[in-house]
């Protein structure tokens, strides 16, 4: 049985490999590249290369180089081209990044965060400097459970009934913001990530396997699917509930605490019920 580590290694591994295969059936199979074609909106396919226009590091918004959100570059013979994400397995993390690069990104991207919801992010995932004094507060610790409380101290971050107690009015607007910008989150998480440039921001979410692990083959606009999340998020986005609420569950995923930093999953379930 593997360890997380070597679960992510092996996903990793497994992930490359499958694009690797998509590629090779792409050039092999006309009916299958055709058909692909046909779902892209594009004419009869001249070119296929795996990795986008970059397979290395690209420019970021934040001045720095990051990786392209596109897995798949597919150009026809009209010169038009369509950019994908392949996800070889129906959830798992779509994006991983620490709550100021978060920030900076949604800040470059789209536009300016409320300083409670910075204020809010940071006591929820870590980066607030204050946390520990926070969870030291008798009213604190007589809030939840001790195991609640070993966990917060454990992780250096606040549960949702924790923020709620501290101060309703960050827990309220950290809502209302995922709420009225989920679109945009949506976008940052299966489009753009860090990259500055259109040229690397993926156009579609590409669900398929070709390791016989599972017979997927679903594809996704993400403009779709962010339009989506705008007009069915309000019902859905909210805290979860198990230890205290530790989540946020999102139109397209949930948002979790990993490693310090905001871990989003995606789920092909839920984009389903987006459709």
């Amino acid at each position: 049985m593997r360890n997380r580590e070597e679960g992510w290694q092996h996903a990793k591994l497994s992930g490359h490999k499958n694009e690797a295969l998509v590629m090779e059936r792409l050039e092999t199979d006309p009916e299958f590249s055709a058909e692909l074609a046909r779902r892209t909106g594009l004419s009869p396919l001249k070119s296929i290369s795996i990795g986008g226009l970059y397979e290395g590091s690209v420019p970021s918004v934040l001045g720095d180089k990051t990786k392209s959100k596109t897995d798949l570059l597919i150009t026809d013979v009209n010169g038009r081209s369509a950019k994908i994400s392949i996800k070889k397995s129906s959830g798992g993390q779509v994006y991983l990044i620490g709550v100021d690069r978060f920030v900076g990104a949604m800040e470059a991207h789209y536009k300016k965060i409320p300083q409670q919801v910075k204020r809010s992010l940071g006591l929820l995932f870590s980066s607030a400097t204050d946390i520990g004094d926070i969870l030291s507060r008798e009213d604190i610790q007589a809030l939840n459970s001790s195991k609640v409380n070993q966990y917060q101290k454990r992780k250096n971050r606040l549960v949702w009934t924790t923020l709620l107690h501290y101060d309703p009015s960050l827990a309220a607007a950290t809502i209302r913001w995922f709420t009225e910008n989920i679109g945009d989150i949506a976008n940052l998480c299966f489009s753009r990530g860090l990259a500055k440039s259109e040229e690397h921001w993926a156009d579609f979410v590409w669900y398929i396997n070709l390791l016989n692990e599972n017979n997927s083959d679903e594809l996704f606009s993400i403009p779709e699917i962010s339009e989506k999340c705008e007009s069915q998020g309000l019902n859905i986005i909210s805290p979860g509930s198990r230890m205290g609420g530790t989540t946020i569950q999102l139109p397209f995923g949930f948002l979790q605490w990993h490693q310090s930093k905001m871990q989003f999953h995606h789920g092909l379930d839920k984009l389903r019920h987006l459709q």
